[in-house]
């Protein structure tokens, strides 16, 4: 079993339609309906059944869920593990999912640079479904992601660097892309984007509407061309219509979900290395001096 047709069966899972599977992999039906097939007459049993409405799991496919998504998040762990074997000792690795301005990962660099001018510091974007920006996995040494406001992560120590409101990614000719703030109940029936099991996701459904139909993305890039392209909506943080502006697409304030906490986050087994707590300490720093001159302008 290669993981790219467990990540296939993985995500067919979840939206239990082969065509909405399809279009939220950027992939075709046909295409996504042949690795299903060769992964079931590798496997030698049947993982779906076809409905009117779309697709179920058999015993076999329900069996085989939890242990797709373990090979899946092994194989990318074995991956990062052989990197960091191959690589220099001397080097550490901040990820994030959406890079967050020249200005800070400048003033982090300057600043651990002065202090550990041997040690190369990497940057990397991870996509969403690298939990802690490649941090869990051990891509990353240290990452910057947002939480939902009380969410934790399993392994992983954090520290808030501030709350971010929450605003909605509209294709400009919306008919919503005018309104100066939007509610829960104005998304109604929206497509909606959303990420993979990255241990966070923004919900744009109120208590009282279910949950709306959803596309699964796994970067900024194919989130905004889908954005742009009119195929959905997406909740994002405040500070993404700053750093990511696009054509074609237009963010609109959101009232009715809870702030987002934006962390930086590590590995509890790193604490007692002096290096990852001072390149902590650089990444509070710049965002500490960047939050006072923006109250300042």
């Amino acid at each position: 079993m290669n993981s790219r047709d467990l990540r296939y069966f993985v995500v067919a899972a979840r939206e239990l339609h082969f065509t909405r599977a399809a279009e939220s992999l950027f992939i075709t039906q046909p295409a996504l309906s042949k690795q299903i097939a060769s992964l079931e007459r590798e496997l030698d049993a049947q993982l779906f059944v076809r409905r009117r409405d779309g697709v179920a799991l058999t015993a076999a496919g329900e069996a085989l869920v939890d242990f797709a998504q373990q090979i899946i998040e092994l194989d990318q762990e074995a991956r990062h593990a052989v990197r960091r074997a191959t690589s220099s000792a001397r080097t550490l690795t901040l990820g994030f999912w959406l890079a967050p301005g020249q200005e800070m990962l400048r003033k982090i660099i300057e600043s651990f640079s002065t202090l550990y001018p041997e040690i190369h510091l990497e940057l990397r974007r991870a996509d969403w479904s690298k939990k802690g920006a490649g941090v869990e996995s051990g891509e990353s040494d240290i990452g910057l992601i947002w939480l939902p406001l009380g969410k934790r992560l399993r392994r992983l120590k954090f520290h808030r660097l501030g709350l971010e409101s929450t605003v909605i990614a509209l294709p400009t000719g919306h008919r919503l892309a005018s309104r100066e703030i939007l509610y829960p109940q104005d998304l109604v029936g929206e497509i909606s984007f959303t990420v993979p099991n990255a241990g966070t996701t923004f919900s744009i459904a109120g208590p009282e509407k279910p949950r709306a139909p959803a596309r699964i993305v796994t970067t900024i890039d194919e989130t905004l061309v889908g954005v742009a392209s009119g195929l959905g909506v997406c909740p994002f943080t405040e500070s993404v219509a700053r750093w990511y502006p696009h054509p074609g697409v237009t963010f609109v304030p959101f009232e009715g979900d809870a702030p987002a906490e934006y962390c930086v986050v590590w590995r509890a087994e790193d604490e007692s290395r002096p290096e990852i707590r001072d390149l902590v300490r650089a990444t509070v720093n710049a965002w500490s001096s960047l939050a006072v001159t923006n109250a300042a302008t």
